[in-house]
This record gives structure tokens, sequence and C-alpha cells, in this order.
């Protein structure tokens, strides 16, 4: 069974309207980068084995083409609501249990009953007993392979920068298309200060297995952002961005236990049964927020980073998130980075967590028990080490480690090489 849940970690690879990066300067060199990385989770959870391979190269001094090819593998298992007997991976019927008014002794519903394998997304036949069902790891393996380029146009006086990208990304379960357009506009010769306007626009394409047939949704991210260069070493970047989300945002690998009056009849006594259902979401989703960057070089060996990110959306989430990063050169050939990021987060409002007192929804409404919907924060720590081994050839080594309030353990190393030319 695939699962949609294994984190897109890159859905544009190579430019984003949301930037996290703001170096002290900026300059196009001819390179090559390959890198080896390896993810895992606790709990037998996700594990991500990943390559990359970069290549940026220089047509003079005002045209700049990157290109980046992305592999990985994904195996392991991810939480979701089941039946004991394992309704969420088949399309047909879950085994009667429970004693029901409405099905006779041949298991067959009567006329005054709903039949409620006819509501949308209920899986299966409901049971009166809520320990039927189980929240439990369910197996996944899936292979990504994804395709990047962004070229750059810097202009002749004031060295105005055009980044134009694109993307594609494909696995078994999962296709997506982008498309991207950024301006950077320097007020003036000295480049001191600058504009830059962003957009970017994707179209995904998700399999729902039970319905045999491919959905999409649509994303729109747009952001204005002001950078200014104080001294030679301090620089800082404000920016605001928008996002939209339209088509079909259910994950169709996700389920939810909804609690439905079986009784048709409105003279009838209630008569209440839980159903594996399947994740409901609204059909869009808006959101906007602010982030703010400043970078310091204290002397030529010592520099620091720090951001700040704020997140709203239409769907109740709200998030702060922190990152501090430092580059420290130890020696003329080795240097050490340094960095820790907080993450919290607010839950949905259709979100329900598996182990709630009220884990189980009503019949209708919007409903998920995806865990990244819900509320939690998480500590993350990295420590990267790079050698220049000469001037044209670098290697680096990156290990982290990720703790979420909510139980979830995450860490990753990572290895890799840049020749430049």
């Amino acid at each position: 069974m695939k699962n949609n849940n294994k984190a897109k970690l890159t859905l544009v690879a190579l430019t984003s309207v949301v930037s996290a990066v703001l170096p002290l300067t900026t300059s196009a060199e001819d390179k090559v980068l390959i890198q080896a990385q390896h993810y895992g989770e606790n709990d037998d959870r996700i594990k991500i084995n990943d390559g990359k391979l970069i290549f940026e190269h220089d047509f003079g001094p005002d045209h700049t083409l990157n290109l980046e090819y992305n592999w990985d593998s994904v195996s392991g298992a991810s939480p979701t609501w089941d039946s004991v007997s394992g309704a969420s991976s088949t399309t047909h019927s879950d085994t009667v249990s429970g004693a029901s008014p409405c099905i006779d002794e041949d298991g067959n519903y009567y006329d005054v009953c709903r039949d409620t394998r006819k509501i949308n997304g209920i899986i299966g036949d409901g049971s009166v007993n809520l320990d039927d069902y189980v929240y439990r790891n369910v197996s996944l393996e899936d292979f990504r392979n994804s395709i990047a380029a962004l070229y750059t146009y810097r202009t002749e006086e004031y060295r105005n920068e055009l980044n134009l990208g694109m993307s594609y990304s494909k696995e078994d379960d999962f296709k997506n298309t982008g498309v991207s357009a950024e301006y950077l506009i320097n007020t003036d010769k000295s480049r001191n200060r600058s504009v830059t306007v962003g957009a970017s626009y994707m179209i995904n394409d998700v399999y729902d297995y039970l319905d045999d047939k491919w959905n999409d949704f649509s994303l729109t991210n747009v952001q204005l952002g002001i950078s200014q260069v104080f001294n030679r070493t301090t620089v800082a970047k404000v920016s605001i961005y928008g996002m939209k989300e339209n088509g079909e945002l259910s994950n169709p690998y996700f389920n939810v236990i909804r609690k439905i009056n079986v009784i048709s009849e409105p003279d009838e006594p209630n008569y209440f049964k839980y159903y594996l259902a399947r994740d409901l979401r609204p059909d869009e989703r808006q959101a906007g927020g602010i982030s703010a960057q400043i970078s310091n070089s204290v002397n030529k060996d010592n520099a620091f980073q720090s951001s700040y990110r704020y997140y709203q959306d239409t769907w109740g989430i709200t998030s702060h998130t922190l990152d501090i990063k430092s580059y420290h050169h130890l020696t003329n050939q080795w240097r050490i980075n340094p960095g820790l990021r907080y993450y919290n987060q607010s839950a949905a409002n259709f979100f329900k967590a598996h182990d709630a007192k009220d884990s189980f929804f009503d019949e209708h409404g919007y409903a998920s028990a995806d865990h990244r919907l819900g509320k939690y924060d998480s500590w993350t720590m990295q420590l990267g080490f790079e050698y220049l081994q000469t001037n044209q050839l670098t290697w680096n080594l990156y290990t982290g480690y990720q703790s979420q309030s909510s139980g979830l353990k995450m860490s990753w190393v990572n290895f890799g090489a840049q020749y430049k030319y």
C-alpha cells in the first residue's frame, strides 16, 4: 500500500518563493554537487534513502543555469485508523461485527434501516463496539524521481535578477508539476536595498486506490520581500507571503472513525454504530504569513543567521518557526555549522487525535486524524562539517535530530561533495 504521508520533502527543489536562505553575498559559480541522505523515524515508521545531483553553470556574467535531479526510496509504515480485520486496505466491506437491529439472521439490512455502505467515504459495515478499530501503522513502499531547473538572468546596469524555475516529480501514486518566477530589483547601483517579487504554481495528481482514479489539486504561492544591507557584515530581509490550495485536498490513505445513527425512521429510537471512514478535508485552503531573516558576519571565521516565520490558514492552523544557524571556520580547511530550530503549531479545526477521549466524528462534516494537522511543537538540532580539501573540492557531512511533542522522533545523516570547475 502506498501512502501520501511520506512527506513530499522537496516539491520544488531549486526555487521557492518562501526562501529560508539569506546569504551575505550572492555570486554564481560553476559547480557540481552530489548528496546522499538517510532519514528515519521511530516506532518503525518512515525510512527514506535519498540522492541528489546538482549542476550549476554560468553562461557569461548575466546568465546562470541550475539543474537538479533527485531520487529517493521510501519504506516503512504510517499510522492511521483501521479495523481489526484490516478494512482500510481493501475495497470491499468489512465483516459485520456486533449485534444490530438493522440486520437479520442472514446478515442483510432491513428496509427501515439505511444502507451505510452507500454513504460517501464509508469503508466496511461498521460495529457497535469501538474496540473493533485500532490506530496502527500501515505499511508502505514507494520510489520517487524528480527534476528541476532554474534559469537566472541579470540586467547590465543595476544587476537585477530574473529567476525562472520549473520542476517535475513522479511516484506511483503522486505526480507534481511546478513553475515559478521571481524578480529581484535593486533600488540603486550600490545594491544595498532590493525588492523581491515572486510567484509559483504547482499542479498535483494523487491516486485514490479505493475509487481507482486520479484526483488533482493546485497550489499557488506569492511573495513580496525587501532586503537591506546595513553594512559590510549585516543584511536582513522581511517578506510577506500568501498561498492558496484548490482541489482534492483529502488524503486517501488516512481514515477516521464516524458515529452514525443507522435508524432511518424518525419515530424509531436512535441506534448508533461506529464506521471506518475516509479522511475528509475542505477542497480549498488559503494561507499567509510573514518571515524575517538577518545574517551577521562577526569576522572572517564566524557568521550567524536567524529567522522567524509566522503562518496562518483558513483551516485554523497557526504556526511559529524560529531558526538559528551559525558558521565557524576552525581552520583554513575545516568549518562547522550548528543549527537549532523551534516549531509550534495549533491544530486544524476538524482534527481529532487518535488518543483523545472523543476520538470519533459525527456522520457529517470535515474530519481528519492526520497527526500533521494536530497541535504539537518540535525541536530540531543539526550539526554540519565541511572540509575544504582544495579551492575546488569541498566535502560535507550533516546530521540532525528532531523530537516532537506528539512522540514522533526522526534523525538523518547527509553526506556529499561539491566541486567547482
